[in-house]
């Protein structure tokens, strides 16, 4: 005789685990649903003079907002022109308020776009300052990934950089933590699509969380067992991007092992000088790159 009570109970549990599933993705696509773009011009506006080089940083703040004394310090010790952030903004400091602060203390133009609402008032996102006028600013969604713990909404802010030379197409991203490989290439498909209908140069930088670690379920670290950094630098080299952080200091300490988390992958420009430096109240390093752009003939013999 069929064991109906059971089957019963297996059909509501199969129905509870699929009503779970949706529930959390349309939840998911609520919260990570895109939100505005702010886009400020700096209040004095410098003309485009001709330059010889470019400077572009990129760092985790933490969400900590006592960074924005040292990060006005960096940015005027490596004279960048361009600051990529990451994790702006924090449960009592709403990301725009400290971005609008810093770049109206250095006098900068900013984009910023929300990834995490984490409060009715305050949110945590993306952020780029730049000396030089910036337009055509975009969020990327990114896709969604439940981790076991401490997910979050990803995404990724772009802008162009507006030079003497010609627009510069800047893509500042924050990918997800524990995942592997072939997941942390498919966050950046859409991005790398998104740069391969523009023209000129480009720089993809930010957050990668690039960590030569294979994942158990989102939860379980086995260090070495892939080897992420090769991953993304192939598929990026594939779309013509370089980067000069192949050796070096590293970004970030986990389980006390040394990461590389954090990039830049220049495309149409050419490094000529680059430094990993240590930066107060956040747990990454700040990386920087001073660039030149490459003649057109020069772009087509790479």
């Amino acid at each position: 005789m069929p064991n109906r009570p059971g089957n019963l109970i297996t059909c509501v549990g199969a129905v509870l685990v699929v009503l779970a599933t949706c529930a959390t993705r349309l939840e998911a696509s609520y919260r990570c649903a895109p939100q505005p773009v702010t886009l400020v011009a700096a209040a004095t506006s410098d003309q485009l003079t001709p330059q010889d080089h470019m400077t572009v940083a990129s760092l985790n703040i933490a969400g900590d907002a006592r960074t924005a004394d040292t990060l006005a310090v960096w940015a005027r010790e490596r004279a960048v022109d361009v600051l990529l952030l990451q994790e702006v903004g924090n449960r009592s400091d709403d990301g725009t308020s400290f971005v609008a602060a810093l770049s109206n203390r250095l006098g900068y133009h900013f984009a910023y776009a929300p990834a995490d609402r984490l409060s009715s008032t305050h949110t945590q996102g993306l952020a780029i300052v730049s000396r030089l006028p910036l337009d055509y600013a975009h969020a990327y969604p990114l896709t969604y990934h439940r981790l076991r713990f401490r997910s979050r909404c990803r995404i990724a802010l772009a802008a162009s950089v507006l030079t003497s030379d010609g627009p510069v197409r800047l893509m500042n991203v924050h990918l997800d933590t524990r995942i592997n490989s072939r997941q942390r290439l498919a966050q950046l498909a859409p991005l790398l699509d998104a740069l391969d209908a523009a023209d000129g140069p480009q720089i993809i930088g930010g957050d990668f969380n690039t960590m030569n670690i294979w994942w158990l379920r989102t939860m379980w670290p086995f260090p070495y067992l892939q080897r992420q950094v090769a991953a993304v630098r192939t598929r990026l080299a594939g779309n013509g991007f370089h980067t000069p952080f192949r050796q070096g200091r590293p970004t970030f300490r986990f389980l006390g092992l040394p990461l590389r988390l954090d990039w830049l992958y220049l495309k149409g420009l050419e490094a000529v000088d680059w430094n990993v430096d240590t930066v107060r109240f956040t747990d990454h390093r700040g990386i920087w790159v001073r660039a030149t752009m490459l003649k057109r003939r020069d772009v087509m013999e790479r």
